[in-house]
């Protein structure tokens, strides 16, 4: 998978839509680089903010190549529903 994330790519990673996403973006709780007429998310702060939902409604810990493998696997599984 590529190094950023869409919007929609990071809701199907959080189980929130694209707006909520550009939300975080926009209050400062998502890290993103503004393109001309979207956001790109860097995959650190993808990890990072996945890690802390699985840290925070599952209550395990996991690597990063763990999480990483998470995203791309949440990422593919929404690819091949659209």
């Amino acid at each position: 998978m590529g190094d950023d994330l869409s919007t929609k790519e990071m809701g199907w990673v959080l189980g929130r839509s694209p707006a909520v996403v550009r939300r975080m973006i926009q209050g400062g709780e998502l890290e993103a680089e503004r393109i001309p007429g979207a956001y790109r998310i860097p995959r650190s702060a993808a990890i990072r903010v996945a890690r802390e939902r699985v840290e925070r409604e599952a209550g395990r810990t996991l690597s990063d190549t763990e999480i990483d493998r998470l995203i791309d696997q949440v990422i593919a599984t929404n690819e091949a529903r659209t």
